[in-house]
């Protein structure tokens, strides 16, 4: 056969492509690849590469469960058009084939076929990806979109090359075909088809998967392909619903906000970590002994996606590195006689350009995105660890301030660390090669910013030796406030009862003051750092090029041009801004660092040793976890459920035991009674039972670990009341009902406007004593255990209500006895040990005195127990009064639940976010705990910033500023301004210094280099002014102003507040809002504003080098106001959601230390981790999608810049000679510059709107969401001397506990107190006598009616003037943190000598002693229940006054002590007027008068002598009395 007729151009060019290249030469036009490059760098390898990577995926996806409910025709499709492909490649493979071989490559056909056989490879792969995949194959897409590009390419090649005719038929009857067009053509039909392909393989799947791969654990992220979730398309759907006018999204809605992946669970991450954590534990103690073990433990979780962050952000530093490359052949370009080949050069740029910048956004985007997810699951692993943990420490080192620091603030740091974790390396590398790079322009000039950048990072270095330490003194400050307000916030009823507001905003705003001029000190090393970052981007130009203009007039060498300068100008900025970044990148990762230390060393506390052991068949309770309980084996099943043989229970060995030598036995099916005096430690023996406190010596035996536990404080979790009392069980309405009738609730249910649906409070603050009493002791009765143990729950109760409760529980057919329960209960009274079938004493050392049945302690004549005068049998003849408090009308209230779970009342059940979140977040059950997310009605007062909360509030940065004040703000403006010109100025003085220097070249360089340095002097200055003013001195001035503003509004909210208000979303302001307004939001402003002057210098910079760019400004600044627009509307609602769903973590964090003991008691720490992990993974959604959305803005960006650089660069090319290179250097230059600027402002910006919400939830909640309890007209100052008498009048007064109820507690109470009267308040419990001795401390809503004391209304007198001029003693104690001094006398008004007279009074100044003194911590001091009761006496001693009011103030005595009370009030009150709410009739039996109360009315009122000898039945109270004598042992010592 003849060769092949061919031109000399086409052979010479068939030759040249078998050669790598890759440039083709002259031919094609001169701008193409060879096709030997194209085959072996852009078919062969990707190829391969797919078909070592497609048959173990196919392999590995078999495997897979189906996801699709059914087959589809983009199945169908999809194999149709692989196929279509496939025989397109095959065809190309065969005319190839027929082609001689100087026509073709000597690796075409090897790259034909690997094409023909990769797309068969991917036609199978295709199918198994679609239905056992449910995102679109990022394999498949990947390969597709790389393969298109470069088939695109490869089509162009085979179209220009030259045709020619082939014989193909060696006898001369041959045809002639046109080979090359036919190639051409089949090369474009497969690019067409392949653009098909990529457009069906990345079609979502999610309306075709089955239902289990719809919901939980499978948001629209997770079932979004490549190209959806590079360009976060995902996030649209929330952004439109975001933008809705007048929409607001709710993160219990389904569908407002997207389903987190699975890999962002709390549960998944908690089990990862977790187990590693565990396993590096087991390791060894080398291993746990390093401060870093946590954080390298994470890193090992988390290896996978944190290399997974590596390529994106490697691609991003070299595309950023194009950039000077690009910016030098433009300039060339621009100089460069137009010709064909330059024009298409440019044409190249553009091209070059377009892909620069759309990868920067892209890949910018994924590796931001990436670093978030990785921060993500490491939050949910460590709070779900800080939580576990919390689970298992000792009470004596629980401190809920200490772990909602750890959650709080060091959360918040690791997450700013490790938000540039990766810009350490990355940053460390582009600091490299801009060295490098500018060597290659500056020669040895480069030396001067090596030398700068080793200056900053030695200056940086010595700031980050104290970043760890003392971050760790403003974190340890931090949470003694936190402890502090939590303390305070808790004992809310307390601290207005004792007038001790004005005290506590002292203590508590000197803290405040205290933690910012701690912070000062870590804030002075941030503003070290900003320094040290700038100098080498301000001072290494000039130095620079100083040196090389020196040293090239000196030498005659080449002088500073244009292109020179620009080049090395876009290199200083690529060198600067990663220096800057990785200084500040390594400090706030060593703040991480330092916060996961502080992690650890929680992690690593000690934890409980439960001493108990178990008998090996033993019964355990729900969830509990029983098998951290050594087994004992026996020979058969103990006769005694709990056994103790001569233990020493304490706390610290070297101090001795608080319980020493007990042995005692618990009989199964039996009424245990412990009891003994006050302080002998009765609670501390269930709690040591219940292996709370250690057994220092001897053993505990249990039988069972079914227990209930019911604590002498009662605790509660806020929620409603059946909550309350379900706690994990199930809902068993028969059960239900009778527990409240065994409890006496059903008359309390029936007042109560909502029934059982009627909320608590934060630990049931809205409940009377003994209401919340018999609320926790329903728990345990509704827990339906072997083992009851009880302490002390009957105290709070008046005589009828007790007698009904132990009846109704131990009476003959009480429930306890019929279910055979043993129950063990502490008692500070004695009248129930006839029913006790064994009893226990204790003696005032901490030892047993006497035990066994009550017939022989009884009768021994001698001990505890014979000293009181009972009667040797029980009555077991009283028949609990079912219609006394158990009303017919009850059923409305408990029989119906359908009814109250169905009402649309805020505070219903049903209506709780709590079941909507575990219909919508979790596939199992979530626990029937309590509640801690609002109701509809609180949110709506206390969170949402009305209409504000979607468009933003002018008036919020008016507010900021006007707490910082005018005059420190006008200099922070001026430092920033006068930063922001002398680091932009330069750019055109170096341009006029280079224009100058064509002209005369280095001359005059002291006027240049001189102006040029002073400018950089002056940035400096400014920026240290700036960020000194901002940082040290504005952020201190807000910082007081809020939390005192704060402060003022929470100590000035009525009781209503703090009853429909949980105390973590208080706490939350305390916590989470000031943190960020103390550091993110001043860096916010700090940034953002500086940002803004740079981006206007920017612009004006670029428009004086391009006027042609500066045309498109108007278009882009639009643009930039409307993405901001539609942004924001939805980042300032999910920034707020973020802040707000935090509140219930905080509250389950508090409430759950709180409760700890009846916790672990119950066996509920499972079901109470599976709710943390639910309000967990609820915070979760907000907490991903803001940093999801800030990315998808950052995108949005990176486009926005990306679509200018490419305008400006075809201006160049399009109007190449009327444009200066100069100017096209300062444009480029000024584009690199103004991308950072304008994506880092508009990001700034939205970070200042959002951050900015915690000032405007501060204001809101200072100004208008909270009511202050203070009403006009209360400001008249009554005289300093009153009352001077004591006279109390009460006239027709009607209240109620809360602003707004519509059913009053009081009902027109009109009764007159002479001054010097004692006068007792009685009646069942809930009768209303708490609320009136509430309404005398003006702690209730007034209705109608007056209390004057002494002739003065006190409804006019300031509410603090009243509660400062009352002594009171509320029926829980309150203490605050501090001293023992503090806590006696808190007003600073009594003298030391007072303070020891009044505990010697009370006797317990013997121990204080002991334990040193005025002086002591009170929490050193281990105070029991009665002993804190007892310092509220004494301070009720030293405090001046003329009225005194006890609530129940003795209920948790003993006899005896409650005797000693009781005489010490008589001596030391005498002169007193004295009200006093009293159950035990038989101590107020010498008192004046007596006020009985029944459903909120005075039904008798009088001395009660005469009461009590009144003919016939008489009223309420001689039933009461009599009840009492017939009923009730009197505890009175022979």
């Amino acid at each position: 056969m003849d060769p092949p007729a061919s031109s000399p151009v086409s052979a010479a060019c068939a030759h040249l492509d078998d050669s790598f290249g890759p440039h083709a030469g002259e031919c094609r036009g001169g701008f193409d690849f060879t096709l030997f490059f194209e085959e072996t760098i852009l078919i062969i390898p990707p190829t391969g590469l797919i078909l070592l990577v497609s048959l173990p995926r196919v392999w590995f996806m078999w495997r897979k469960a189906k996801k699709l409910t059914r087959s589809s025709h983009l199945a169908t499709v999809k194999i149709s058009t692989w196929i279509a492909l496939a025989v397109l490649q095959l065809a190309a493979l065969i005319l190839w084939s027929r082609l001689p071989s100087p026509f073709r490559s000597r690796t075409t056909l090897a790259a034909a076929a690997l094409t023909f056989v990769s797309s068969l490879a991917l036609c199978s792969q295709s199918y198994v990806e679609h239905t056992r995949n449910v995102r679109p194959s990022s394999i498949i897409n990947s390969f597709l979109l790389a393969t298109l590009l470069f088939d695109i390419a490869r089509a162009r090649t085979l179209w220009l090359r030259e045709p020619y005719a082939v014989s193909l038929d060696q006898d001369d009857d041959s045809f002639d075909i046109n080979k090359e067009n036919s190639l051409a053509y089949l090369a474009i039909t497969a690019v067409v088809v392949k653009g098909f392909l990529l457009v069906i393989e990345a079609l979502n799947k999610r309306k075709l998967l089955r239902p289990e791969y719809r919901g939980y654990g499978y948001g629209p992220e997770a079932a979004s392909g490549i190209y959806n979730r590079s360009f976060f398309w995902w996030l649209n759907p929330l952004f439109w619903r975001g933008f809705k006018k007048g929409r607001v999204l709710d993160v219990d809605k389904r569908g407002d906000l997207p389903e987190l992946d699975k890999h962002l669970q709390a549960n998944y991450n908690h089990r990862r970590l977790g187990t590693a954590w565990a396993a590096t534990v087991a390791g060894g103690t080398k291993k746990v002994k390093s401060p870093y073990a946590l954080l390298l433990t994470a890193f090992g979780v988390l290896k996978w996606i944190v290399f997974g962050t590596i390529p994106p952000r490697a691609a991003l530093t070299a595309l950023m590195f194009c950039q000077p490359f690009l910016i030098n052949r433009t300039i060339r370009l621009s100089q460069e006689p137009i010709t064909d080949g330059s024009t298409q050069i440019g044409y190249g740029l553009i091209g070059a350009y377009s892909f620069v910048y759309v990868g920067i956004a892209v890949t910018m985007g994924q590796y931001q995105h990436k670093t978030y997810r990785t921060i993500a699951m490491v939050r949910a692993g460590l709070i779900s660890m800080i939580y576990r943990k919390t689970s298992t420490l000792s009470l004596k080192d629980i401190d809920p301030a200490a772990s909602m620091t750890l959650m709080s603030a060091d959360m918040e740091r690791i997450v700013q660390g490790w938000q540039t974790m990766h810009e350490i390396w990355s940053n460390a590398i582009e600091v490299g090669v801009a060295i490098f790079l500018l060597e290659r322009q500056l020669g040895i000039a480069c030396v001067v910013p090596v030398a700068l950048s080793i200056l900053s990072l030695l200056g940086s270095m010595v700031a980050m030796n104290f970043i760890v330490s003392r971050q760790a003194m403003w974190l340890e400050a931090i949470e003694r406030r936190i402890s502090a307000t939590s303390a305070m916030l808790s004992s809310m009823k307390g601290v207005k009862m004792c007038g001790l507001k004005d005290t506590l905003m002292a203590s508590m705003q000197k803290l405040r003051v205290d933690e910012l001029r701690i912070s000062k000190r870590f804030r002075k090393l941030i503003i070290w750092n900003m320094v040290f970052a700038y100098v080498t981007q301000v001072f290494a130009p000039v130095l620079t090029f100083a040196i090389f203009s020196v040293r090239a007039r000196d030498t005659g060498d080449q002088t500073l041009d244009t292109a020179r300068v620009f080049t090395a100008l876009s290199l200083f900025a690529l060198l600067s801004e990663p220096l800057a970044s990785l200084v500040m990148s390594l400090a706030t990762f060593l703040g991480s660092v330092g916060s996961f230390t502080r992690i650890q060393n929680f992690l690593q506390s000690d934890e409980r040793q439960d001493p108990r052991k178990r008998d090996p068949d033993m019964s355990s309770s729900e969830n509990s976890l029983d098998m951290a309980l050594p087994v004992v084996d026996m020979e058969k099943p103990s006769p005694h459920a709990i056994v103790v043989e001569k233990a020493n229970f304490g706390w610290d060995p070297e101090k001795g035991p608080i319980l020493s030598d007990i042995t005692m036995s618990v009989p199964w099916r039996q009424l245990t009674m412990v009891v003994g005096p006050v302080g002998c430690g009765k609670s501390v023996l269930l709690q040591s039972i219940l292996g709370e406190i250690p057994s220092l010596s001897g053993s505990v035996h249990l039988s069972s670990t079914s227990i209930a536990y019911c604590s002498q404080s009662p605790w509660h979790m806020n929620g409603t009341i059946r909550e309350a009392i379900l706690g994990t069980a199930e809902y068993d309405p028969k059960w239900y009902a009778t527990v409240l009738r065994a409890c006496a609730l059903g008359r309390d249910l029936k007042e109560l406007p909502n029934g059982d649906s009627s909320r608590i409070g934060s630990g049931g603050i809205a409940l009377s004593g003994g209401q919340s009493q018999r609320i926790s002791l329903a728990r345990a009765v509704y827990a339906r255990r072997e083992i009851v143990i009880l302490d002390d729950v009957l105290s709070g109760l008046d005589t009828s209500t007790e007698n009904h409760v132990f009846h109704s529980l131990l009476g003959e057919r009480g429930i306890f006895t019929e279910r055979k329960s043993t129950v063990l209960v502490v008692s500070s009274s004695v009248k129930r040990l006839p029913y006790a079938g064994y009893v226990v004493c204790l003696d005032p050392s901490g030892t047993v005195s006497a035990q066994g049945t009550f017939e022989e302690l009884n009768n021994a004549g001698t001990g505890y127990v014979s000293t009181f005068s009972l009667p040797s049998r029980p009555d077991w003849n009283f028949k609990p009064e079912d219609d006394h408090f158990s009303d017919d009308d009850e059923t409305t209230d408990v029989d119906r639940p359908k009814e109250l779970h169905e009402t649309d009342s805020g505070t219903s059940v049903s209506g709780s976010s709590r079941e909507r979140i575990s219909q919508s977040q979790s596939p199992e059950r979530a626990p029937s705990f309590s509640s801690d997310i609002q109701s509809d009605d609180e949110a709506d007062a206390i969170n949402t910033l009305d209409s504000g909360r979607q468009t933003g509030d002018v008036q919020i940065y008016t507010y900021y500023i006007m707490s910082v004040g005018i005059w420190p703000t006008l200099i922070f403006v001026s430092g920033i301004v006068a930063f922001v010109f002398c680091i932009s100025f330069p750019t055109v003085w170096v341009q006029w210094w280079a224009a100058e220097n064509e002209i005369r070249p280095n001359d005059n360089l002291g006027y240049w280099i001189g102006l040029y340095a002073m400018f950089g002097g002056i940035a400096i200055i400014g920026l240290t002014i700036g960020c000194w003013q901002m940082i040290i001195k504005m952020v201190p001035l807000s910082g007081e102003k809020f939390h005192l503003a704060l402060l003022k509004t929470v100590l000035s909210a009525p009781m209503s507040f703090f009853v429909k208000t949980d105390t973590g979303v208080t706490m939350n302001r305390f916590s989470q809002d000031l943190q960020l307004i103390d550091m993110e939001l001043p860096i916010a402003a700090l940034n953002t504003f500086t940002t803004l002057i740079l981006c206007i210098a920017q612009m004006a910079l670029i428009g004086v080098g391009s006027i042609y760019a500066a045309i498109s400004f108007p278009i882009v600044l639009i643009t930039l106001y409307l993405v901001q627009k539609f942004y924001l509307r939805t980042s300032r609602q999910i920034r707020l959601i973020d802040i707000e769903t935090k509140a219930p973590l905080y509250s389950l964090f508090e409430e759950s230390l709180r409760g700890i003991a009846t916790i672990r008691a119950f066996g509920w720490q499972d079901a109470l981790e599976k709710k943390n992990h639910t309000l967990l993974n609820r915070s979760m959604k907000p907490f991903y999608l803001m940093y999801a959305i800030q990315r998808w803005l950052t995108l949005v960006l990176d486009l926005l810049v990306a679509a200018i650089a490419v305008l400006l660069i075809i201006l160049v090319v399009h109007l190449r000679g009327t444009v200066a290179a100069g100017g096209v250097g300062l444009a480029l230059l000024n584009v690199i510059q103004f991308s950072q600027s304008v994506k880092l402002l508009v990001t700034f910006w939205t970070t200042l709107e959002t951050q900015i919400g915690s000032v405007a939830r501060i204001k809101s909640f200072t100004n208008s969401a909270v009511p202050s309890e203070d009403l006009p007209g209360e400001d008249q100052s009554p005289p300093s001397d009153w009352p001077q008498k004591g006279g109390i009048e009460i006239k027709n007064f009607t209240a109620a506990y809360n602003e707004g109820e519509a059913e009053p507690v009081l009902r027109d109470v009109t009764l007159s107190i002479a001054a010097g009267e004692k006068v007792a308040i009685c009646g069942r419990t809930g009768s209303g006598k708490t609320c009136l001795v509430s309404s005398l401390f003006r702690m209730t809503s007034t209705h109608s009616g007056s209390i004057s004391i002494d002739g003065i209304d006190t409804s006019t007198v300031p509410r603090e003037d009243v509660r400062r001029r009352l002594v009171g003693v509320p029926q829980h104690p309150f203490l605050l943190k501090g001293s023992v001094r503090l806590n006696v006398d808190p007003l600073g008004q009594a003298t030391d000598a007072q303070i020891q007279a009044a505990l010697q009074e009370v006797k317990v100044w013997d121990m204080v002693h002991k334990l040193g003194g005025l002086g002591a911590d009170i929490d050193s001091l281990n105070l029991s229940q009665g002993q804190k009761q007892l310092f509220c006496l004494a301070r009720a001693i030293v405090r001046p006054g003329n009225i005194l009011v006890l609530d129940e103030a003795t209920s948790t005595l003993d006899g005896k002590t409650e005797e000693m009370v009781q005489r010490l009030i008589r001596r030391k009150f005498c002169d007193y007027t004295i009200l006093a709410v009293a159950h035990r009739l038989d101590t107020i039996m010498d008192f004046d008068k007596v006020v009985v109360l029944d459903k909120g009315k005075v039904v008798e009122f009088g001395s009660p002598w005469k009461l009590v000898e009144e003919a016939g039945e008489g009223g309420m109270f001689k039933k009461l009395w009599l009840r009492s004598v017939e009923d009730d042992i009197e505890d009175v010592p022979e």
